[in-house]
Order: C-alpha cells, then structure tokens, then sequence
C-alpha cells in the first residue's frame, strides 16, 4: 500500500525530520512528492537477498559495491529522495558511495514490485532513475513473473521483457547471467 501528497508542496530531503519515525513506514521524494509506503510482502525481502547473492561477486569482482536499500540523495534541498531496493554502484561512480547515502544515482537500480507501488515503480521511479543518471533499471515484478531491464544510456530508453526460461545479461557487468527463473525463485 503507498500513498502520495498531493497538497501543493514541494517536499524536499530536510523536510523528512517532521515526519513521524514510523518501523512499518517507508518515506520517499520524488520530484517534490512526498510518497509513504508500508512494509512490503516477505516475498520482496526473499528476492532483495536473491539479487544480491546472484550479483555480489560479479560486482565484488570489478570493484563495485552492491547495495541493499541505500538512500539516494543530493542534499537537503533535493526534491528527490529514494530508497531503492538494491543499487549496482561500480568503479566509476564508487565517489557516490562515501557518506551516509548515495549522493547521485548507481549505475544499475533496482526496484522489486509491491502491491500498491506499481505507478511509482514502473513510472515515477523510472523517470526520476531516467533523468539522474542511471544507465540501467531493473522492475523486478514478480506477482506478473517478469523483469523489465530499461537501457538509458542510448535515446530513446529503451526496455526489454525477461520472463521465465530467459537468462539476462548487461553489458555493464559482462561475466554475470541472470536466470529470470533463479531471480524470481
């Protein structure tokens, strides 16, 4: 379940200090919108912990770090401020990776589908993911058993489809193959 403000007010990362400390609550930013999401289903969890066994020594590998629920944000004034599911930060963007949180976006997001998160998932978080940088993004949705890969690092995006039986590849970490079936459990 998640709910979006739509008051007028442009949120920004300072703002979060005013909000209730809630455990089953999730506090988002994206363009200025205040998006709270409860505690997701256990399956979500599963497949966190499943990515990042199949990732880590690819990424561990080349240098980079793979990471559980960072935060994402540019400063206090950001109007964007997300926790992704798991970010793929690699060499050239470790300088992102030296404070409390991201301060820019990872190479590769990826975010795992919840019930009542679908719009943010598949669009709001893929055009924030668009527009600061990431090269890809993963919608691991695993009720519909399927893995959307959006490339941005050509125009237009452009996204293929992985459903079971597939095995996908990025060229961004060239020794590692996915198998949507394994990803998916």
């Amino acid at each position: 379940m998640q709910t979006s403000t739509t008051s007028g007010y442009r949120w920004k990362s300072k703002d979060f200090d005013r909000l209730p400390d809630e455990p089953f609550l999730t506090y988002e930013i994206i363009d200025g919108e205040l998006i709270v999401s409860r505690q997701p289903h256990l399956r979500h969890g599963v497949i966190i912990a499943t990515v990042s066994q199949l990732f880590l020594p690819a990424v561990k590998a080349l240098g980079g770090l793979a990471i559980v629920e960072p935060g994402i944000v540019k400063s206090e004034e950001a109007k964007d401020n997300v926790v992704p599911d798991v970010a793929i930060v690699l060499p050239d963007r470790l300088h992102l990776a030296t404070g409390r949180t991201l301060t820019g976006c990872p190479n590769i997001v990826m975010e795992i589908v919840s019930q009542g998160c679908i719009e943010v998932d598949y669009v709001k978080k893929r055009d924030l993911y668009a527009r600061t940088g990431a090269q890809e993004y993963w919608i691991i949705d695993w009720q519909q058993k399927v893995v959307q890969v959006w490339t941005f690092t050509e125009s237009p995006a452009r996204a293929i489809a992985y459903t079971a039986g597939q095995v996908i590849t990025t060229p961004l970490i060239p020794v590692l193959a996915i198998p949507v079936d394994e990803l998916l459990g």
